[in-house]
């Protein structure tokens, strides 16, 4: 964290090795000058997307998931402790993935647990969002999925572009 002054904003954040670390970007003046900044693999990552092909583009998966820790694991009575669970929404017609996606695509429904992509664990220190965002729209990924009685399987996707 860092107190940003007034008009400060748009420089580096600096560690204290002195490597830029985050893009500072605003200020809560109601917040007692509580900071918000860009983490640097980010902006890298919308730099490098603008050069090659002229705008910024996110990977897109599209699933609705609840990421699993050792206390819902044991609250819901999952066979894994980690991973990505994939839920439906508020309404009683909400699927698990969007409609048209990657995801949906594959298949991959409510239930469905994702425990690796391209034989990374999600975990809560390696979310789904952290491991999906490394990739480019477009590049193709193995889900090793877990469904229930049917137990393990892989799933290939090919990586959308979020909208």
């Amino acid at each position: 964290d860092a107190a940003i002054s007034e008009g400060n904003s748009g420089g580096p954040l600096l560690n204290l090795a002195g490597q830029v670390i985050g893009i500072n970007t605003a200020v809560s003046q109601q917040g007692q000058s509580v900071g918000f900044a860009i983490p640097s693999n980010d902006a890298k990552y919308a730099l490098d997307s603008y050069l090659k092909v002229g705008k910024i583009t996110r990977p897109f998966l599209g699933v609705r998931y609840q990421l699993i820790t050792k206390e819902l694991a044991q609250e819901q009575n999952l066979p894994f402790d980690y991973g990505a669970l994939l839920v439906g929404g508020p309404n009683l017609n909400d699927s698990a993935t969007v409609a048209g996606s990657p995801a949906d695509k594959a298949g991959l429904k409510i239930g469905d647990i994702i425990l690796e992509i391209n034989g990374v664990a999600v975990t809560e220190d390696n979310s789904l969002a952290n491991i999906i965002k490394k990739y480019r729209p477009g590049d193709n990924i193995s889900l090793k999925i877990h469904r229930g009685a049917e137990g393990d399987k892989t799933v290939l996707i090919q990586l959308g572009e979020a909208k």
